[in-house]
């Protein structure tokens, strides 16, 4: 005897979005605790930048917010919405708070350029036009870069010590200098400032003993927008790092006007060498920046490690053939 087929009845719907409805939504957050030079110019890319996205039919939710605090909780509250991806308005503070926490969620990050020097994205796209950033992220290409860990610390682009954190202290919020000669006027009176320590610097199987005035780690190109790793991909799973063992003082003012002209040809005195992993020690006794802010370790040595393509980021469309 033949059962009876069971009469089918559709799933009546819930109350919540499905997942699909929920991909068709942007999450756009603007942190105007870290901007540039002119405080209005976030808000107004984003409401430029929603009005696009609405246009092809897509939800879009904006936050804007004044304190870190705030967009602290921004970020936590765009991640549990799972939106289609999250867009960041600000500086490189800004954009690697929240890939540290994107990438945890394996969720997708736009960055839109608005702070003081925004090397992540000059790094990744070669300029800060913020207005080509908006078109890229409604292109919608994607691409998965690497991120680093530093004794357990998230960072992006790079890690600094010595000759940089001067400069960047010194240089506070005022605009960048425009010539290579007053460039290498400012690194002059940092290298002044900077005293040399004796560190061992292990990079994979190769071991160095220096006292260097300039200790860069990068997993990207640029530091205060200048290019000190060229070597640097952001996808190869290696950290680049750019130091020098005795360095004359003199060396280091000729080292940032050729930088700055992007024709420093990298030699005997100011060497860069790329590896999978780096220990640093002694870390006592250092200013360190990570992406451009100061930072402090606990211990006697740092680790520095890449992780191989683990953030999801807007891209250049593909070139044409």
């Amino acid at each position: 005897m033949d059962k009876k087929k069971k009469k089918y009845t559709p799933r009546r719907p819930g109350r919540y979005k499905s997942p699909a409805r929920r991909k068709k939504a942007y999450s756009l957050i603007v942190n105007t605790a870290d901007f540039g030079f002119d405080p209005d110019q976030p808000v107004k890319l984003a409401q430029r930048l929603q009005r696009r996205l609405r246009r092809s039919g897509w939800e879009c939710h904006t936050d804007t917010v004044e304190h870190w605090k705030e967009f602290e909780k921004a970020i936590a509250q765009a991640i549990r919405n799972k939106p289609f991806a999250i867009i960041v308005f600000g500086g490189d503070g800004s954009v690697r708070f929240a890939a540290a926490r994107i990438s945890r969620a394996k969720g997708l990050l736009g960055i839109v350029p608005t702070g003081l020097h925004n090397n992540i994205f000059l790094s990744l796209f070669g300029h800060t036009d913020a207005e080509e950033a908006l078109n890229i992220i409604r292109a919608g290409y994607q691409t998965r870069i690497d991120a680093g860990l530093a004794n357990g610390a998230f960072f992006l682009g790079s890690l600094t010590a010595g000759l940089v954190p001067h400069m960047i202290n010194r240089q506070g919020t005022k605009k960048l200098p425009r010539l290579a000669m007053t460039w290498a006027q400012m690194a002059g009176k940092a290298a002044d400032a900077t005293v040399p320590r004796t560190m061992t610097l292990k990079m994979d199987n190769h071991t160095v003993e220096a006292q260097p005035i300039i200790l860069n780690i990068h997993l990207l190109s640029h530091v205060l927008t200048l290019p000190f790793a060229p070597a640097a991909a952001p996808d190869d799973g290696r950290v680049v790092m750019v130091y020098d063992e005795n360095c004359a003082r003199d060396k280091i003012t000729g080292f940032i006007r050729a930088l700055k002209k992007d024709k420093y040809q990298y030699l005997d005195k100011i060497k860069m060498i790329r590896g999978h992993r780096l220990s640093i020690s002694p870390a006592e006794g250092h200013t360190w920046m990570m992406d451009s802010e100061e930072v402090e370790f606990s211990g006697k040595e740092i680790v520095i490690e890449a992780l191989h393509r683990v953030l999801r980021v807007f891209t250049n469309a593909p070139r044409k053939k």
